[in-house]
């Protein structure tokens, strides 16, 4: 039998968890995403690791169709009954890889990829793959958590200890390089931040385990500068919570 790689174990593991997840189903950020990309009803979308399906749902209230991919087959499972339960029936769900989109050049109108690029093994190759299924003047919208400069390899690194299947989050500077780099054109940039508990950090890891002793023992020796950064806060020398960052972002693929 083959060994599932850790995203898809990870995934696979929690994908009943996701998709009861509220903050995934109705955070500000998707909000933010869908003003930001002012999507059509004469338009096709591709939401990339589209998880537990609730932004192509999103997506299929404003535009003709869409199709979610993602590589966890639990994931997708959760998706199509979000679909059905949400009467969404010009939106499809598809095995598929975000480094190797497996449709045609310029298929899409929009592409999004929400709180999932971090998993990515390759960034730099995902963005040109969106550029390549994005029509002239088609638009790319990114959701994902952007710690702030000189806070990120400590951010990347509980991330790695509550999940391994975690790779690498960017600053907002170091993503409009990317994009740059990627030949698109940045449109819009938006960082939101929301103050969250370690327990709800933790979410859908269970609290009390190895996970949260080796976070909470990397928080007591994060250096001061990261805690400001952070705004950490801690209560007799237990960390309680921090504020995380999230970056909404909406690029355009010009002639």
């Amino acid at each position: 039998m083959e060994q599932k790689k850790p995203v898809e174990g990870f995934f696979g593991r929690h994908a009943s968890d996701y998709s009861k997840s509220q903050s995934h189903a109705h955070g500000l950020d998707l909000t933010a995403l869908m003003k930001a990309l002012k999507p059509k009803k004469s338009e096709v979308a591709l939401d990339v690791a589209t998880g537990t399906g609730f932004t192509a749902v999103a997506l299929s209230k404003l535009v003709g169709h869409v199709i979610g991919i993602d590589v966890t087959d639990e994931m997708l499972w959760q998706a199509r009954k979000l679909a059905q339960n949400e009467g969404a029936v010009n939106v499809r769900f598809e095995l598929g890889d975000a480094m190797k989109i497996n449709y045609a050049n310029s298929s899409f109108d929009i592409v999004t990829s929400r709180r999932a690029t971090h998993h990515f093994t390759d960034v730099p190759k995902f963005l040109l793959e969106a550029k390549r299924v994005l029509r002239q003047s088609g638009r790319l919208g990114v959701v994902d958590m952007s710690p702030p400069e000189g806070a990120e390899d400590f951010s990347n690194k509980i991330e790695r200890l509550r999940d391994g299947s975690h790779a690498e989050a960017f600053t907002p500077s170091a993503w409009k390089a990317m994009l740059s780099r990627a030949g698109l054109r940045l449109v819009s940039a938006e960082v939101l931040d929301e103050p969250v508990a370690l327990e709800k950090w933790l979410y859908p890891v269970e609290p009390g385990g190895r996970e949260e002793e080796s976070i909470s023992l990397a928080w007591r020796s994060a250096p001061d500068r990261v805690r400001h950064l952070l705004k950490a806060e801690f209560k007799d020398g237990t960390i309680m919570g921090w504020t995380k960052s999230r970056i909404v972002l909406v690029a355009s693929k010009t002639p």
